[in-house]
């Protein structure tokens, strides 16, 4: 920039030949050509302009190298809005400004950008000119980078208090459940054995459909893998169920209630039911009621023994008509047909899918 300075027919702007230049104007522009820190004048009625090689890397080639020698508001047009108050108030000698992380638009490279900058604009005395100042020296620093570092670094704070927020919401929420089966299951009238391994069983159920839904990000699942899991998990194949149904992406919530509902289906069908015996089978069907906007689920069990309906309701059941129930916002009914129970769950289709 020192060359292009000297090299410029200066004898053809408002300032004349430089031999002529004012003693301040000299001595601002040695020092702004020999610093590595941006430094950019204007000056005169005309802010006629200088910069040096560290303000120059933050020119594109739109402004460089014909923003040498330029009239400021020519130059800088697009920001005059921005800059052009703040230069009147150091030219009117009313002191001068400090501007930090300040958002000052500009065009370079042929495209509009974001530009962050710290800069201040600070009065060059010049006894001979009005208000006794004679131009203005900028001091910046284009801190863009750094700035969307910081808002980066903020914003993925956020994500993360979202994300623990969530997390802590979920752990509270299986905890709770975790907390209901163990009451559940041990209050019975069943041995230890047996509720010992009741209860694994449905940890093992409830593990599964985290498992899912884990690697779905918490996203949900679509209704036929869930049931899937859950009846691979028990069973060990899915050669005995015939399950039909389309695809139906459900919340995460539903999910867990669908996966423990179906884990006591399964387990109340080989204690008692179509997976009690060799040829049993189970049917596992689901539709949606457009006009009602309704999901209809079906478990129908066939080829077990004769059923007879309970004389007192478990856990299972308990589990199936009531908090199933409650977590979809539907309804649940159990029908022990002689000829094998039958489940059927309706709920509103925008409940089911909803986070």
């Amino acid at each position: 920039m020192g060359a292009l300075t000297r090299a410029h027919h200066w004898a053809s702007t408002p300032l004349g030949p430089p031999d002529l230049w004012p003693q301040s104007l000299q001595t601002a522009v040695g020092l702004l050509l020999n610093t590595q820190h941006p430094m950019f004048i204007w000056w005169g009625p005309e802010l006629i302009q200088f910069y040096n090689d560290a303000y120059r890397q933050t020119l594109g080639p739109e402004r460089h190298p014909g923003a040498l020698g330029q009239r400021g508001r020519e130059c800088w047009e697009e920001i005059w809005g921005i800059i052009g108050p703040q230069i009147e108030q150091v030219m009117a000698g009313k002191g001068a400004t400090w501007h930090e992380d300040h958002l000052v638009p500009m065009t370079r490279h042929g495209k509009r950008e974001d530009v962050w900058w710290t800069y201040s604009f600070s009065p060059i005395h010049d006894e001979g000119e009005p208000n006794g100042i004679g131009g203005v020296l900028v001091i910046c620093r284009d801190v863009t980078e750094r700035h969307r570092l910081i808002d980066a670094l903020v914003t993925n704070q956020r994500r993360l208090s979202l994300v623990t927020d969530e997390l802590n919401h979920r752990i509270k929420n299986t905890l709770a459940t975790v907390q209901a089966i163990a009451s559940q299951t041990f209050r019975g009238g069943a041995t230890m054995g047996e509720a010992r391994a009741a209860f694994d069983a449905r940890l093992i159920a409830l593990a599964n459909a985290h498992d899912l839904l884990t690697g779905e990000q918490w996203a949900g699942a679509e209704l036929a893998a869930v049931i899937e899991r859950a009846v691979t998990a028990y069973a060990g194949n899915i050669s005995r169920f015939e399950i039909t149904g389309p695809p139906v992406h459900i919340s995460p919530r539903s999910a867990l209630a669908f996966a423990m509902a179906v884990h006591e289906l399964c387990t109340n069908a080989a204690k008692y039911g179509a997976l009690s015996t060799a040829v049993g089978q189970v049917s596992v069907s689901w539709k949606i009621e457009e006009v009602r906007g309704e999901l209809e689920f079906l478990w129908v069990e066939s080829g077990g023994p004769p059923v007879q309906p309970p004389t007192r309701k478990g856990f299972g059941s308990r589990l199936i008509e009531t908090s199933l129930a409650a977590e979809l916002g539907g309804e649940v009914h159990l029908a022990y047909r002689p000829e094998g129970v039958v489940c059927t769950i309706r709920a509103l289709h925008a409940a089911v899918t909803a986070r």
